[in-house]
């Protein structure tokens, strides 16, 4: 490379390293501010989790509906027993430290240089992976927006990708540990024990198990009671089928006034594909009122009013009532179809892709080689599809993915300079990730699935490099394949 041009480059670096410290640096003040201000998330993790305890139990109408007792665990030296603001300030401290920790263990461990022995063009000097700053700068807005609001996104990242490296580097029981945790503090990653069955992983699974006992299990007998950790676990599984799914594709309305910005797979289907009422108002029964109750309310609803029964049952009171403002709610659709169908239109793909991804997985078979960052990522990225909640924060698990298909990217391009099908699907992954970050501040672009067809793009773009990633494992990169992955 000509000495002008490696020094605009070297600039160019730095100035984006720059862009990433800033960036970064507004995430941290963000969450500063928002727990000093007792804003969401700091605040409902606060409140929740003192709640547990000073009372011995979860709330009924607990705001951390979605969690198992291990969070709560986690969370107490920073909401309960460190004072203010020292416990902010430690979370919010320790949220950047995943984050770094994150992007080092991707660098160091999921590139080319660092994943195996491989032949060339990962061996050729030419061949040097691209700088990491390119895929942290495609993420940095997603790790702006975990920082700022104080989630446990990157908690999260960070022991599925170190849970995932031990794994790959042939530290399974401790690797199967780590994974079980991220399991606990939030339940997609469980998702990663498949990956493991699939992959004949018998000491990670060993792991995932007893990270259930330690970090779940004992702590709950010790805190509960034998009785009393039975009734928060059956508590959590209501909850969980109270929000699943199927809730959200026959309720339109149930949760949209909480959660006005989830962009789950059945959340977008269900606004594409269902007509909302009509309606300025919603009132809200909460609980189990009484038969007599409901038809009363019913029966006095003004226009312009919809009434909707939550089952999620309030905090001091068998049941309550609440009335909402949902004239904000979008009403476009492009057809109004029943529940069942798009349940059926939301199910049948889901299970066709995971069975094309488990039959793939288990072709890769237990051999471990260069291929596997690009197989972790691809597990990672199916997280998201299955979720009955997605977050705009949650796209920070899309890392390393980004950081695979750039990496992969370059070999590609480096062993042969002309477009393919594989580099032109790459490339327009990445474009498609910018274009996303550009609409993260829309509400709208949100709700009808902008991020769900980047993060379809992005999917195919690493399955294209975990494919190109095998054929240099066995030293056949001279061609590109367009065959799916795992096949020959």
């Amino acid at each position: 490379m000509p000495l002008k041009s490696a020094a605009r480059l070297a600039g160019a670096t730095r100035v984006a390293w720059l862009i990433v410290a800033f960036v970064l640096a507004t995430g941290v003040i963000g969450g500063l501010h928002r727990a000093r201000a007792n804003k969401p998330d700091w605040d409902d993790l606060q409140f929740e989790t003192r709640y547990v305890w000073e009372h011995r139990h979860t709330a009924p109408g607990t705001a951390m509906f979605g969690y198992l007792p291990t969070t709560t665990y986690l969370l107490w030296p920073f909401t309960t027993w460190l004072p203010r603001p020292f416990g902010s300030v430690a979370f919010v401290t320790l949220n950047l430290l995943a984050l770094l920790a994150s992007i080092w263990i991707v660098h160091r461990w999921w590139r080319p240089a660092g994943s195996a022995d491989l032949p060339p063009p990962y061996s050729a000097p030419a061949g040097r992976p691209i700088s990491l700053v390119w895929p942290v700068l495609l993420a940095c807005a997603n790790f702006q927006h975990a920082l700022q609001s104080n989630q446990l996104t990157a908690w999260t990242l960070l022991l599925c990708v170190a849970g995932l490296t031990l794994v790959g580097r042939h530290r399974q029981f401790l690797g199967g540990l780590v994974i079980g945790l991220a399991a606990l503090v939030k339940v997609m990653p469980g998702l990663l024990v498949v990956y493991l069955l699939l992959r004949g992983r018998w000491r990670a699974l060993l792991g995932v198990a007893v990270a259930a006992v330690v970090f779940d299990a004992l702590p709950s007998v010790a805190f509960f009671g034998w009785q009393g950790t039975i009734d928060e676990h059956l508590a959590w599984r209501r909850r969980a089928a109270w929000h699943s799914n199927r809730h959200l594709i026959e309720q339109p309305l149930l949760r949209v006034h909480r959660h006005g910005t989830n962009a789950s797979l059945s959340a977008v289907l269900t606004r594409w594909l269902r007509a909302l009422p009509d309606a300025h108002e919603q009132v809200i029964l909460y609980g189990d009122p009484p038969p007599d109750v409901v038809a009363r309310r019913r029966a006095e609803l003004a226009p312009g009013e919809v009434l909707t029964l939550d089952p999620m049952p309030p905090r001091d009171a068998p049941w309550t009532e609440k009335r909402v403002d949902i004239s904000w709610v979008s009403r476009f659709h492009v057809a109004d179809q029943p529940a069942s169908v798009v349940w059926w239109l939301w199910a049948t793909p889901l299970a066709l892709g995971f069975a094309a991804l488990a039959w793939f997985t288990f072709r890769a078979g237990r051999a471990q080689g260069a291929d596997w960052p690009a197989l972790s990522a691809l597990w990672l990225l199916a997280m998201f599809w299955p979720a009955p909640m997605t977050r705009h924060y949650y796209l920070a698990w899309a890392f390393p993915a980004l950081v695979v298909v750039c990496d992969m990217l370059r070999y590609r391009w480096n062993q042969s300079p002309r477009w393919t099908a594989g580099t032109v699907l790459a490339t327009s992954a990445l474009a498609a990730w910018l274009v996303g970050v550009a609409g993260l501040g829309s509400k709208v672009l949100r709700w009808y699935g902008l991020h769900l067809a980047v993060l379809a793009l992005l999917t195919a773009a690493t399955a294209w490099a975990w494919q190109y990633s095998r054929h240099l494992r066995s030293g056949d990169a001279s061609r590109e394949v367009s065959a799916p992955p795992g096949t020959t």
